[in-house]
């Protein structure tokens, strides 16, 4: 049955209903006997059951089309971030291989030859020929040989080595940038397990197709159709991304993005994403909380950001080695 079939019958039903009621009080139920009067009882009550089960019907399958036109969308939104989160990759790894051509450029730089002037060639042919025209005399006397006179050794005074102060989230400006670079990587690394897991976990989602209501389950209130499945692990797999962030790593990523920022003014300020930080970072089920909390996408964004962040560290802390 079509959508405005079912949407006619729904209206046009209860009308029916109620002129049939309207036509039966002009003849009294005292006038008709007992099993006429059951007839109509019995009549009227299959008919009022008849048209509830279609309204529900026809409620059922509205909200089945709503449900699939938001997957729909979340599955375009899904689509967007892998494509986003592949994007990235691709540009950081073309970053890593200009960056370590660049390291090894700076390492071993290329030497061109220089062609000699005419004034040294000429120079050298005259060394060559006043050495052939010299005559050899054996008799001539070999010079004296000098006494070899050892020095005793000269000890260097002892140097004062800097003491190295451990490196500490609070005080971040104090580190170095080889500490910073240390600190960053287990960072870097506990974010990116949780995106990881977030992709597992979406990747999961395309196993769960479109496919037709289950009426049953849909009548004990358990979520018949596999479009609202699909909707709610997908709800569940970005809420856990967002709750394992929170808990591990979003204070310590606002910190360090703070930081790296300041060192790196070239750097564009990823300002909405880190806002999604601190709205998650809010106290729980506030509605900064509950709103950024159906983000965990952003999770592999943070992952990025920062990563690209290590890479210019990284690149800083090799060429200082190289001009040492």
């Amino acid at each position: 049955m079509s959508d405005a079939t079912l949407d006619l019958l729904v209206v046009l039903l209860p009308f029916l209903l109620a002129l049939v009621s309207m036509l039966l009080t002009l003849e009294p139920l005292s006038q008709q006997s007992q099993r006429q009067k059951w007839k109509w009882r019995v009549g009227l009550t299959v008919f009022g059951v008849v048209v509830s089960v279609m309204t529900y019907w026809q409620q059922a399958r509205q909200r089945s089309k709503a449900v699939g036109d938001v997957r729909g969308l979340q599955e375009q939104i899904l689509l967007q971030e892998r494509d986003s989160e592949q994007r990235a990759d691709d540009l950081k790894k073309q970053f890593n291989a200009f960056v370590a051509e660049s390291l090894r450029q700076k390492r071993s730089p290329a030497v061109i030859p220089k062609s000699p002037s005419a004034e040294e060639i000429a120079n050298e042919l005259d060394k060559r020929l006043s050495v052939r025209l010299q005559p050899s005399n054996p008799l001539a006397e070999k010079p004296p040989v000098q006494p070899v006179v050892t020095r005793p050794a000269q000890v260097s005074a002892p140097v004062d080595r800097p003491i190295i102060q451990p490196c500490r989230d609070d005080h971040l400006n104090e580190c170095s940038e080889e500490q910073l670079l240390e600190n960053l990587k287990p960072l870097l690394a506990s974010i990116l397990a949780i995106s990881d897991e977030y992709s597992v976990e979406t990747k999961k989602l395309d196993d769960i197709k479109s496919g037709k209501m289950d009426w049953l389950r849909i009548l004990a209130s358990t979520g018949g159709d596999k479009d609202s499945k699909w909707l709610k692990a997908f709800e569940r797999a970005r809420r856990q991304a967002s709750e394992r962030f929170r808990d591990c790593c979003a204070q310590r990523a606002l910190t360090y993005h703070k930081e790296l920022l300041q060192r790196d003014h070239k750097r564009l300020d990823e300002a909405g994403l880190y806002e999604w930080v601190q709205n998650l970072l809010e106290p729980i089920n506030s509605k900064q909380w509950k709103k950024a909390r159906d983000d965990g996408a952003n999770v592999g964004r943070v992952y990025f950001d920062l990563d690209f962040f290590r890479i210019d560290l990284d690149y800083v802390v090799a060429v200082r080695h190289i001009g040492h």
